[in-house]
C-alpha cells in the first residue's frame, strides 16, 4: 500500500462533489497539495483520533514553527475546499506538559468520504512512523 495508496486515497480530497462542496484547486496543483498533507502527517506524534463521525483530531509537536506551518496549509486548503472546518490549537501534552499543536478537521455529512481519505493517509503515515521507531 504505502505512498501510492495514500496518494490515491487523498486524491479523493480533490474530487468534485455537489455544488459548493468540491475542490477548486487547479488540477496541476493537486498532487503538490496532497504531498503537503503527506509531509505534515509524517510529523504526527500520535495517530489520528476520531472525535465523532465528521471530526478527526491530528497531533503534532510544537517544534519548528509547526503552528504556523499547519495554519498556512489549512488556510490555503480552505480557500479551495470551503467545506472543511479546521481548528488549530496549542495545548500542553498531558504526559509531558510540552506544547503540542492539535489540528481538528471537520466536514459536513456529504463529505465524509473526504475526511475518511484524509484520515486514511494520516493513519498510514502514523503506522509507518511507529514501525520505524
Amino acid at each position: 500500500r504505502g505512498v501510492n495508496h495514500r496518494y490515491e486515497c487523498m486524491r479523493s480530497l480533490l474530487n468534485a462533489g455537489t455544488k459548493g462542496d468540491f475542490c477548486t484547486l487547479p488540477t496541476p496543483a493537486r498532487p503538490l497539495r496532497v504531498a503537503e498533507f503527506e509531509e505534515l502527517f509524517t510529523d504526527q506524534i500520535a495517530g489520528p483520533r476520531w472525535l465523532d463521525t465528521y471530526l478527526v483530531e491530528f497531533t503534532f509537536d510544537d517544534s519548528d514553527d509547526r503552528y504556523d506551518q499547519v495554519n498556512d496549509l489549512v488556510t490555503r486548503e480552505m480557500s479551495c475546499c470551503p467545506f472543511f472546518d479546521f481548528s488549530i490549537t496549542k495545548e500542553p501534552r498531558v504526559a509531558t506538559q510540552q506544547p503540542v499543536v492539535m489540528l481538528r478537521v471537520g466536514v459536513p455529512a456529504s463529505r465524509h468520504d473526504v475526511l475518511e481519505a484524509l484520515t486514511s493517509g494520516a493513519v498510514e503515515a502514523w503506522t509507518e512512523l511507529s514501525h520505524a521507531q
